[in-house]
């Protein structure tokens, strides 16, 4: 393919290096082993879902990556608290928008979030609980359909203190009066699914020999290899590239001198 565009000369060298970093895929994070222990292993010996929290952490910025500035993070502070290990800081940029807000009408109180983004790994953690009667959860919903994969709600631990104000800010307690905890941002979009998607992304990528379909349903395919994924993270990580691409450039032709201000044609010849 051969471009030819006019461009001042000392934007060649940028252009250039934009055009072969444009199709590099992220580095993977050597950081995690491929052979730790899988997800499966933890249905029966715990009951906490931070032991799946880096792979988890490893499907919300994949979702980042599949939706750029839709489902964005949080953090500690500012009147913020987050009660116990699991909590996954993530929800949809309006909801953050307006958590933050509320935070700060609230006259010095505490928001105590003891859950928040919840991955399908997680979830499939705590159904798999539900089914074997374990962790006295008496309740959960199927992988893919909880209102916490949906990236627009939270848990609030001093519930009480704060069911005058959240809803002023578009947070609705909409599980009264069984689950007072628990409020939702009807506001955002609902996210539920690109969780899905994005494991098996990961999966696929990690995974070559055993590709699934990557269509964002919870099934039996799905299910059998989340509980094979290795719960502290896979080897290669999110990707926020579409594609795998090696551009080369063969030649260009451009003068050898320009004038201050002065613009010239530039070809060049990349190989795809």
């Amino acid at each position: 393919m051969v471009t030819r565009a006019r461009w001042p000369l000392a934007a060649l060298a940028a252009i250039v290096a934009g055009a072969v970093a444009a199709g590099c895929v992220d580095q993977p994070d050597l950081g995690t082993s491929a052979a730790a222990s899988t997800v499966d292993d933890h249905v029966t010996t715990t009951c906490t879902t931070a032991v799946v929290l880096e792979l988890s952490r490893q499907v919300a910025r994949e979702v980042e990556c599949m939706a750029p500035g839709l489902l964005v993070a949080f953090s500690e502070g500012g009147g913020i608290d987050f009660t116990g290990a699991a909590v996954l800081p993530y929800v949809t940029a309006p909801a953050r928008a307006d958590l933050l807000a509320a935070v700060a009408a609230g006259g010095g109180r505490r928001l105590q979030i003891t859950s928040a983004y919840r991955t399908v790994v997680q979830q499939y953690l705590l159904y798999r609980w539900f089914q074997l009667g374990r962790c006295g959860i008496t309740a959960a919903a199927v992988p893919g359909n909880s209102n916490h994969e949906s990236g627009r709600a939270i848990d609030v631990g001093n519930h009480e203190a704060w069911a005058a104000t959240l809803p002023d800010f578009g947070w609705a307690q909409t599980v009264l009066p069984a689950d007072p905890v628990h409020f939702d941002h009807l506001a955002s979009a609902d996210m539920r699914g690109a969780d899905v998607v994005a494991f098996q992304r990961l999966w696929n990528r990690n995974r070559p020999g055993d590709v699934i379909d990557e269509d964002g349903l919870y099934g039996p395919m799905t299910a059998a290899r989340i509980a094979a994924a290795p719960a502290e993270g896979f080897a290669i990580g999110p990707s926020c590239a579409t594609g795998t691409y090696d551009v080369a450039v063969e030649a260009m032709t451009l003068p050898a001198r320009l004038a201050p201000g002065e613009a010239a044609t530039v070809g060049l010849v990349l190989r795809n």
